[in-house]
C-alpha cells in the first residue's frame, strides 16, 4: 500500500476501500439532493466550469452533463475513472464536456489554476478523508479553484450516522468506521453549528440543512451547506 502524506489531500486508507467498492454495481440515480440544489441555488443560465470532487461511479457526473455544465472531474480511485468512463461511452454529446482525471495518493493540492470554476460539488467525501486537517486543507484548495461569487455544494456525516454511532471515537470527531473491509477513520461532526462553524472559515454560507434517512438498519444523516467565495 502507498504511504499516506501526513500533509496531503487523500486518506489512503479510505481510497483502497473506495477502490474495491467501484468495482461493483454501478449506481443508477443520482443524489435527490443534487438534483434538487442545482435548481434552486446554481440555476443560473450561464452554466460554465463545474468542479466535481470525488465523482465515485459517475452518475451525479451525468446528471450534472446534463444540466449543460462543463464537468471537471476529480477522483483517487482508478475504477471511479473507469466505470464513469464507460457510463459516458453511451452519451456522446454530453462526454465531450466531461473532463475526468485521477488525483495522485500523495497530492496536496487540487490540480486546477486559481479562481477557475464557477461552481463545486464535494459531496460524500468530506467524512472520508478522516481527519479536521485534511478536511481544512481541502476546504482551502476548493476556495483556490472557485472564482469569486463562485457557488459550491458541500456534506459532511453526523455523529448519529453508520460511519460514526457506535464506532471508537479515537480523537474529537474522528471515528473508527468499517463501512466496507477494513476500518478506515472518518470525520464526522456533531451538529448543524460545527459544521457551519468549520465552512464560514472558507466560505460565505447561503444556506444549511440535511439530507437524512433510516432503513432496515442503515442511519446516515449528511448536513449539506450551500456556499458562494466571498
Amino acid at each position: 500500500m502507498n504511504k499516506e502524506n501526513p500533509n496531503g489531500l487523500v486518506q489512503i486508507e479510505a481510497a483502497a476501500e473506495y477502490e474495491k467498492a467501484n468495482k461493483g454495481t454501478f449506481k443508477k440515480y443520482p443524489s435527490l439532493e443534487l438534483v434538487r440544489l442545482e435548481k434552486i441555488f446554481f440555476k443560473d443560465q450561464n452554466k460554465g466550469k463545474l468542479l466535481e470532487y470525488a465523482y465515485g461511479c459517475g452518475c451525479n457526473t451525468l446528471h450534472l452533463l446534463e444540466c449543460g455544465y462543463e464537468v471537471y472531474g476529480l477522483d483517487v480511485a482508478k475504477e471511479a475513472l473507469n466505470s464513469t468512463n464507460f457510463r459516458l461511452k453511451k452519451y456522446p454529446e454530453l462526454e465531450k464536456n466531461a473532463k475526468l482525471s485521477l488525483l495522485p495518493l500523495d497530492a496536496t493540492k487540487v490540480p486546477f489554476p486559481d479562481n477557475y470554476f464557477s461552481y463545486g460539488v464535494a459531496l460524500s467525501i468530506l467524512s472520508l478523508l478522516g481527519t479536521e486537517d485534511k478536511v481544512r486543507l481541502l476546504l482551502s484548495e476548493l476556495k483556490r479553484v472557485m472564482a469569486p461569487k463562485g457557488k459550491i455544494i458541500i456534506d459532511i456525516n453526523d455523529h448519529e450516522s453508520e460511519f460514526s454511532k457506535g464506532k471508537k471515537q479515537i480523537e474529537k470527531n474522528v471515528f473508527l468506521s468499517k463501512p466496507m473491509e477494513n476500518e478506515i477513520k472518518c470525520f464526522c461532526l456533531e451538529n448543524e453549528k460545527d459544521f457551519e462553524n468549520l465552512i464560514k472559515d472558507y466560505f460565505k454560507i447561503e444556506d444549511i440543512g440535511y439530507s437524512s434517512h433510516k432503513i432496515f438498519g442503515r442511519r446516515i444523516n449528511e448536513w449539506i451547506i450551500c456556499a458562494t467565495k466571498v
